[in-house]
């Protein structure tokens, strides 16, 4: 094992320094709204982007998957989330659209037969931002918890701000930052108390160009190079050459509590990326090595590697891993060669109506410090996210939508093999009524639990640009050997959003649960204004 990932890596960078053929166009889209569900993201125009594709994010350094595309209509489209990026309203993000026969991305043939009805004053109003301009976000949410149970009723309240600035004022110095207060409302007289309990620094730093290839940042940050790792309280040095990029890392990690700063978590390391940028697609490495202490005596050691590229025509390949290079037997130390971290995804798109797609996981389980997954959605994350997966996106005809995908997982903890298989079928721009419906069915089978979700949704823009809702409604039936009464539930959900003006928005969303004894329900409210 060990010398076949060795030879893997060395694989994959020797062919990544020499690919040089584009296939593939990228199209640029902003993330404009985030539910407790989906992300969504508004394009130009979706035409190419099918269900089942996935978004990545933007970066100057690589893109990276970030989004499975689950709902399209002519202008936006939303999903799941892939990995755990910290996603802000603005943020951009990619999708790789297939060329047509004449070599030229489809989105700027639909731009060009329409072009003549733009106007100049419309052209001049499409971007007014500069380098050096501060943009960000503050938002007000109200998250309301509410029960046919006794004393199971609460109000959430989470305040967010994000603020950042590329070249401030075109200087050499740049800034980023996100940061939510979030706290029960019965809960006030105690995080007055306990601030840091309620108070969340995702990110907080400051940056200084020494000049266009060398720069050093401090604070709170995720470094996209090595985002595995997670946010890094401390100093950040990188440098470019050529198609290199080379960084020293010195901090420490959040606590694993409260996320604060704990100096006690101290942490160093390194990494390497290189970069082959051809036209819009890139082909990305990076190799870094990282040593983590806990109390001054070494907690952690370990070796990272991550790839993304296409590596032959219409296969696009996904891959990081993380190796353990230190171990504590009988309060000795010792070597270690042990593979603790996998994930790598293959995506094969021999056609634009047809794409499959294979991924593996074997990267420990994620800790959420807020969440509004209700307990269904988290049971069925939990089963799903390790392990094997398969999907084939089909689209026979023009807006109709098929996938199907299954998956697996053995581990040595599991009683048995657990599996899980899905599919949806959805339709967009239905006609006399428009927007999008769907159907979707998902089954879990695992040593604990067999478990069936049924489910409708429809969504549409009731004007577009300005308010879009959606509507879904979910039947669950799970039924568990572990001695726990069995689950059966109808899940009602209502979103609305609302652009009131260019940079206010406003959301609504509404999910009720109804079960045969008990009724629940969560209403969340937000408000939103960018600048």
């Amino acid at each position: 094992m060990k010398k076949l990932l060795i030879i893997l890596i060395i694989l994959l960078l020797i062919v990544s320094e020499t690919y040089s053929q584009q296939r593939e166009v990228s199209v640029y889209g902003k993330i404009s709204y985030l539910s407790s569900q989906n992300i969504y993201v508004r394009f130009n125009s979706t035409e190419g982007i099918k269900i089942g594709d996935t978004l990545f994010i933007n970066s100057s350094s690589k893109p990276q998957p970030a989004i499975l595309v689950n709902y399209i209509s002519s202008k936006s489209c939303s999903g799941k989330k892939i990995k755990d990026f910290n996603f802000k309203v603005g943020d951009k993000i990619i999708a790789f659209i297939e060329k047509n026969k004449n070599n030229i991305p489809i989105n700027i043939v639909a731009v060009e037969k329409t072009k003549k009805s733009i106007s100049p004053k419309k052209i001049k109003r499409i971007s007014k931002r500069k380098i050096g301009d501060v943009s960000g976000r503050f938002s007000l949410s109200s998250y309301a918890n509410l029960s046919s149970t006794k004393n199971s009723d609460f109000v959430r309240w989470r305040y967010t701000f994000s603020a950042r600035s590329q070249n401030f004022r075109n200087s050499k110095f740049s800034f980023d930052s996100y940061i939510s207060f979030n706290y029960r409302s019965t809960e006030w007289n105690y995080i007055k108390n306990n601030i840091s309990n309620a108070l969340k620094i995702y990110s907080l730093s400051v940056n200084y160009e020494f000049n266009k290839n060398i720069n050093l940042s401090f604070g709170r940050k995720i470094n996209r190079n090595v985002s595995n790792i997670g946010a890094v309280d401390g100093i950040q040095l990188e440098g470019k050459l050529n198609n290199f990029t080379a960084g020293l890392i010195v901090g420490s990690r959040p606590d694993y509590f409260n996320y604060t700063v704990n100096l006690n978590l101290f942490e160093f390391g390194g990494f390497v990326n290189h970069s082959v940028n051809l036209n819009f697609l890139s082909i990305q490495n990076s190799i870094a090595i990282f040593q983590q202490t806990n109390n001054s005596k070494i907690d952690r050691r370990f070796f990272y590697f991550q790839h993304s590229s296409s590596l032959i025509n219409k296969i696009y390949l996904f891959l990081s891993t993380e190796v353990d290079l230190y171990k504590r037997e009988n309060n000795i130390d010792k070597k270690d060669f042990s593979l603790t971290g996998l994930y790598t995804s293959l995506r094969y798109q021999p056609i634009r109506e047809l794409s499959f797609n294979a991924s593996y996981d074997s990267r420990k389980n994620v800790i959420y410090y807020e969440t509004f997954q209700n307990y269904t959605d988290s049971l069925y994350e939990n089963v799903t996210r390790q392990g094997v997966r398969f999907r084939v996106s089909i689209k026979p005809i023009n807006r109709l939508f098929i996938n199907f995908s299954y998956g697996f997982r053995f581990r040595s903890s599991d009683l048995k093999k657990s599996e899980n298989y899905s599919g949806n079928i959805s339709y967009s721009s239905i006609p006399f009524i428009s927007g999008t419906f769907g159907l979707s069915y998902n089954h879990l089978s695992t040593s604990y639990l067999n478990g069936d979700i049924f489910g409708l949704r429809y969504s549409r823009d009731i004007l577009p640009g300005v308010i879009y809702s959606s509507l879904n409604l979910r039947q669950i039936n799970y039924l568990f050997f572990n001695g726990a009464p069995n689950l059966k539930q109808t899940v009602l959900g209502i979103d609305i959003s609302w652009r009131i003006i260019k940079r206010l928005s406003l959301s609504f969303n509404f999910e009720g649960t109804f079960e045969k004894k008990f009724n629940y329900g969560r209403l969340f409210f937000n408000v939103t204004k960018r600048f």
